[in-house]
């Protein structure tokens, strides 16, 4: 069976007023929770969805609302130990719109019954294998969408299967045969997935370091997408892509608006109406207005770069007085050049305290943004429902991440991209050769080539870091 190509793509989560209610999890398991995949608890937790453990004993007399933000997830060794009316039950929820996942060890050789989603049997096996790739299934992220990894492994996969099962993941063997790891079939108006991979080994590491790996990625993304699906995520949304360069504009920067131009001709001849926002500090009031006129002609914008002065803010005391008396130069600054800054803060050298969050918070400012330090990195960075934190204040309060470009490669941008967060590179005036004084450089007119490149091949939505941050709380 080969893998299946793009005619799955074009299924398209129903409207928002055809999803009602909130999203659930049920996990069946046997005694003392055997056979819950631990990874479907681990990513509806992630995704701030609600999941319940239910006992797979009682399954037949369980009254469970199916619909379509409903995720049944059972091993496959519960699965095969279901009796027929517990079987009965699965597709009848199915049919009503739920997803059921199953996954799971398998023994090698073994052959399996998907009934009674289908009369067809599989015979598993775990081989060595050069290549896999995803196909074009509506419930995968778009970004992984026929996205294909070279690399040798050891995959589980199925024979013995037709073309009414859909693959979702499929893997080439050493002897040229492409065979699904992950595959389904749809039931009524849900869906059934089986997912091949065992359980991952317990992990510290954050989920998207775990994406970003070629090798683990294979055993999660079955389970986000069955996750993201039944959470109500359109896996056709693109994620975003921003890019920020920071102490930019100054006072007085005559000398640099050759290099500026073919900087930002270079940006949009490589990726067409990609946004750029500017950090500027408020108490740099007299920048040349030609500067400004240039970055009107290009998709760029302005975000605070410091309460006023571009300092270490953990040396200041009295921010309530820096904000107002930065506000009235941001004033100032508006009326004279005809410009607007978004209620985003970025802290000069990425340094602030917990007062100053205290007053950005209590204002008017939506988001603050910060560099993801991988050296401190915690399993809870990224956590993937949104960076929307929890607060008493008038307004949602959202913490946006960026990434150096040495930090951004492929795999990382892939990453992030399937969960549908931001990407968001930065750059300083150094990094491409636009500061006041400071010599030419064939090279760095191409700093943001790979992001551009990758961007522009995943069709990625290029956005302001206001209008990011307006999106961060994802609708479930």
């Amino acid at each position: 069976m080969n893998s299946i190509p793009s005619q799955m793509r074009p299924r398209r989560p129903p409207p928002h007023s055809e999803i009602w209610g909130k999203p659930k999890c049920w996990l069946l398991a046997g005694s003392s929770e055997n056979g819950v995949p631990p990874v479907v608890a681990r990513i509806a937790r992630l995704r701030g969805i609600e999941a319940e453990v239910l006992d797979v004993g009682a399954l037949p007399f369980i009254s469970v609302v199916a619909a379509r933000k409903r995720l049944i997830a059972l091993s496959f060794e519960l699965f095969a130990a279901l009796s027929s009316s517990g079987r009965r039950r699965l597709k009848k929820w199915a049919e009503n719109g739920a997803t059921i996942y199953v996954r799971g060890a398998i023994q090698q050789g073994c052959n399996y019954s998907l009934e009674p989603f289908t009369d067809q049997r599989f015979e598993f096996s775990a081989n060595p294998v050069d290549a896999y790739q995803f196909s074009a299934h509506w419930i995968l992220p778009a970004a992984i969408a026929r996205e294909r990894a070279v690399t040798k492994l050891r995959m589980p996969q199925a024979t013995g299967l037709d073309d009414r099962v859909l693959t979702i993941l499929s893997s080439r063997g050493t002897d040229g045969r492409e065979l699904p790891a992950i595959f389904a079939i749809e039931v009524g108006s849900g869906s059934a997935i089986f997912d091949l991979n065992p359980e991952p080994t317990t992990s510290h590491s954050p989920l998207l370091d775990e994406l970003a790996d070629p090798a683990t990625r294979v055993g999660l993304i079955g389970a986000l997408a069955a996750v993201d699906w039944a959470a109500g995520r359109n896996p056709l949304q693109e994620a975003p892509v921003n890019l920020v360069i920071d102490d930019r504009p100054i006072n007085y920067d005559y000398l640099s608006i050759g290099r500026l131009r073919m900087f930002l001709e270079h940006l949009d001849a490589r990726y067409p109406g990609v946004h750029l926002d500017f950090a500027w500090t408020p108490n740099q009031t007299h920048p040349d207005r030609r500067y400004i006129d240039l970055l009107r002609r290009f998709n760029t914008g302005f975000v605070w770069h410091g309460f006023l002065q571009h300092v270490d803010h953990r040396t200041l005391s009295d921010f309530d007085r820096e904000l107002h008396v930065g506000r009235s130069l941001v004033r100032q600054i508006s009326k004279r050049y005809n410009v607007r800054f978004q209620p985003v803060m970025i802290f000069p050298f990425e340094k602030d305290t917990s007062q100053a969050d205290v007053t950005l918070r209590k204002s008017d400012f939506i988001a603050k943004v910060r560099c993801y330090d991988t050296a401190h990195a915690t399993p809870q960075d990224f956590q993937l429902r949104s960076l929307q934190e929890v607060n008493s204040f008038k307004h949602p309060w959202t913490v946006i991440y960026r990434h150096s470009v040495e930090q951004l490669s492929r795999d990382r941008m892939l990453a992030l991209a399937v969960v549908g967060m931001p990407i968001s590179a930065l750059a300083h005036p150094r990094d491409l050769a636009l500061r006041r004084i400071g010599r030419p450089s064939s090279t760095a007119i191409g700093y943001f080539d790979p992001i551009l490149d990758f961007a522009k091949g995943k069709s990625l939505r290029s956005m302001s870091l206001e209008e990011i941050a307006g999106e961060m709380p994802l609708d479930y």
